[in-house]
């Protein structure tokens, strides 16, 4: 190998490096997406099924700190309330009245997709995508991800639900939303085995922070 190619061959390697992105960097710009722990949001969700009409449920979200919430659910086919706390979930059928017994439920929000994607210690490095990077996982149970440099997040996922492969877009609010950065709206597009394709949109109609809400909201006893 000729000095001359040496050189080239070394410059590109140095280049290469040289705008590497880390998986660090990733992570720590996604947290910057996350909604505060107190916070109040109202959300709508569009499920589309294969020959079928869509369905329109709309939702919203109190809650206080990492592990209480209330979690308000209407639709054409059901009207319920979802308290949780510490672990423990109590649901309410608002058209009823009734009251189930509360329960030891992990915590759920649909607008937290970044817990769905683990830790930079999870990914391989990035590598180039086109106009993103792409994070492969290390472990398959993970999705692969793609990271915007422009918008400093992670802009799309791919997975795997039930044997079905699962495209998820993710967009963020800009500075006229009341909380910039966070998520603004997700559309999950799935292909089943059948070829056909239903797709799930959630958008965040509203967001934003709230000061300290009295516990007692939050009673499932």
């Amino acid at each position: 190998m000729s000095k001359f190619v040496k050189l080239i061959t070394f410059s590109m390697m140095f280049m290469s490096s040289a705008f590497a992105l880390d998986a660090n960097t990733v992570f720590n710009n996604q947290k910057k997406s996350a909604f505060p722990d107190t916070c109040e949001m109202k959300m709508k969700t569009t499920v589309t099924l294969p020959g079928m009409a869509s369905q329109t449920v709309n939702s919203s979200v109190i809650s206080a700190g990492p592990d209480k919430s209330i979690t308000t659910i209407e639709s054409s086919m059901m009207n319920m309330k979802m308290i949780q706390n510490n672990g423990r979930m109590k649901v309410i059928d608002l058209k009823s009245g009734q009251t189930l017994p509360a329960q030891n439920m992990p915590r759920q929000n649909p607008a937290d997709v970044t817990s769905q994607m683990g830790e930079a210690s999870d990914y391989k490095a990035p590598v180039r995508s086109g106009s993103l990077w792409k994070l492969v996982p290390k472990d398959a149970s993970r999705p692969t991800l793609f990271y915007s440099e422009s918008a400093k997040r992670i802009v799309k996922m791919n997975t795997v639900v039930n044997g079905s492969s699962a495209e998820i877009a993710l967009e963020y609010c800009d500075a006229s939303c009341t909380l910039p950065g966070t998520l603004k709206k997700t559309e999950i597009t799935t292909t089943l085995p059948s070829g056909e394709k239903s797709t799930v949109v959630m958008e965040i109609v509203s967001a934003r922070a709230r000061h300290i809400l009295p516990a007692k909201m939050f009673d499932i006893e």
